[in-house]
């Protein structure tokens, strides 16, 4: 799967389907591919996408809402976190393998759903449950955190977990440049942030103006996408961040000063 460079550990009656859907952040096409993995009665169990650009970073932004950790698995998969959780509101239920340490977690917005399999891209694998889902083996009177406890007993789950774990690149993957290369200067500063220009094709003022409007919006999991704008990820002090330009196909990133 993930064209060649990654595999999976089913169970005998397990499936695994190419869907053919792709989102906008699937930039890699050496890579990208999107399954879903379904059980023997050809229920789906998770999705998993691959071919995402590289998030170096992505810590959950911390928020006031209350996730309940059912079942955690850190550094499962190159450095990443497994992670099964109800929150409080909308984020609902999920188990995931995600980027963020338990504690992390535990206030984020939403469970993040971006891992990285490799040094150079990133993917996402997951199970959303639906609060009206009749899960297999569990009472369909409980509710909330019950119910995940009910369902993290079950050999449904017990598979689903296997499988997620089971993740391993099997061929080396190397990004290649996004883009052209850029004519406008190599870097600037601001008032906030420095910026290495790269190849988004921008001049220093655009750059400014095109974070100025994601920023805009609010950041979930540590980054922020506009459609048929782009995409940027957020800097830390300790790291930078990064934004994707949809019109030119190129990417800048930015530091904090």
């Amino acid at each position: 799967m993930g064209k060649g460079h990654f595999e999976l550990e089913l169970p005998a009656d397990w499936g695994l389907v190419e869907t053919g859907e792709y989102f906008e952040g699937q930039v890699h096409e050496d890579l990208k591919s999107t399954y879903s993995i379904r059980n023997a009665k050809g229920a789906q169990m998770a999705v998993l996408s691959t071919g995402i650009e590289y998030y170096a970073h992505g810590e959950p932004p911390m928020t006031q809402v209350h996730n309940e950790i059912v079942d955690f698995s850190d550094k499962a998969i190159n450095g990443q976190s497994y992670v099964f959780a109800t929150s409080k509101g909308s984020t609902g239920t999920s188990i995931s393998l995600a980027m963020g340490k338990k504690n992390q977690l535990e206030v984020a917005d939403a469970l993040p759903w971006v891992f990285s399999p490799s040094d150079s891209s990133s993917a996402t694998f997951y199970r959303v449950i639906e609060d009206d889902e009749q899960l297999t083996g569990v009472d369909p009177s409980l509710t909330e955190i019950a119910r995940a406890k009910a369902y993290a007993k079950t050999p449904e789950y017990r598979q689903l977990k296997s499988v997620m774990l089971s993740m391993r690149e099997i061929k080396k993957f190397t990004a290649p440049p996004l883009g052209e290369a850029s004519t406008a200067p190599d870097s600037c500063v601001g008032a906030k942030y420095s910026y290495d220009l790269g190849n988004s094709q921008l001049s220093c003022d655009e750059a400014k103006a095109f974070l100025q409007r994601l920023l805009q919006e609010r950041p979930s999991t540590g980054g922020v996408e506009i459609m048929g704008v782009g995409a940027c990820m957020l800097a830390w002090e300790d790291a930078p961040g990064f934004c994707l330009v949809e019109s030119t196909g190129g990417r800048f990133d930015f530091s904090v000063r």
